[in-house]
């Protein structure tokens, strides 16, 4: 990252704002998710307890069961790198740093319009280019 191209820094604190603020939605998200894939292995395991299956219908189970755990497997890597950074982001959430980024945007922002749109008004000399332009 190049520190002085606004650009690059207004992406670089618009990224930083949406992994502050959505870290918790995210977490909540994986967490739904491991619990709809634990209850989806609790009605399979019921469904080889209860059913009578032919040898057919219980390796279709058994391969469902299969990719139910791999997939709550992938969610649970997940959740744990989540997690992980939840501690990190924690700290700094409780000393308001969502707010602090949202300010820091909108001060770089200022300061691009402000480059964007400078304007000199000649105090002593009048008759310059740029005070012309002022009139205009």
């Amino acid at each position: 990252m190049k520190i002085d191209d606004i650009k690059e820094i207004e992406e670089y604190l618009q990224e930083t704002k949406e992994f502050f603020s959505y870290i918790d939605v995210e977490r909540n998200r994986l967490e739904k998710e491991l619990n709809d894939k634990e209850l989806e292995t609790i009605d399979l395991l019921h469904e080889i307890e209860l059913a009578s299956l032919n040898a057919i219908e219980r390796s279709r189970v058994y391969s469902k069961l299969e990719k139910v755990r791999k997939d709550r497997r992938i969610i649970k890597n997940k959740l744990e790198l989540v997690n992980t950074l939840k501690g990190f982001t924690s700290k700094y959430i409780t000393k308001g740093i969502c707010g602090d980024v949202n300010q820091l945007i909108e001060n770089v922002n200022t300061l691009k319009n402000n480059q964007t749109n400078r304007k000199y008004v000649p105090r002593i000399l009048k008759d310059l280019k740029c005070a012309k332009k002022e009139e205009k």
